[in-house]
């Protein structure tokens, strides 16, 4: 199944997941959208992810592959950003259960 999946397709949904964890990171800065400065920022992060995204599927991969990899990655790519730079705490056990989420979100997107 992966073996079909171009170097392309992978390096966008690469770039899907590097800019949904740095919009998704950017929404402490915005204020709850009262920061107009990091809300333009934010916003316009997430229009190239939501951009990348949807040429990423219009260039063949499946919406039901692609939605589950991100799924799994954004999550706990967010988790390690929230944890090394704003200090936030995550218990092993929290880490754990949500890693475990992931897998299964992989298994199950390959049945």
């Amino acid at each position: 199944m992966f073996e079909q999946i171009p170097l392309r397709a992978v390096t966008m949904v690469a770039l899907v997941t590097v800019t949904q964890v740095i919009g998704a990171s950017m929404l402490v800065k915005t204020m709850g959208f009262r920061d107009p400065m990091w809300t333009m920022a934010c916003l316009a992060v997430y229009v190239v992810s939501f951009y990348l995204l949807a040429e990423t599927i219009r260039q063949g991969m499946a919406l039901s592959l692609i939605m589950p990899i991100l799924a799994a990655l954004v999550p706990l790519a967010t988790i390690a950003v929230a944890v090394i730079l704003f200090q936030e705490q995550a218990s092993w056990l929290r880490i754990g259960l949500l890693s475990g989420a992931c897998v299964l979100i992989g298994v199950a997107s390959t049945v």
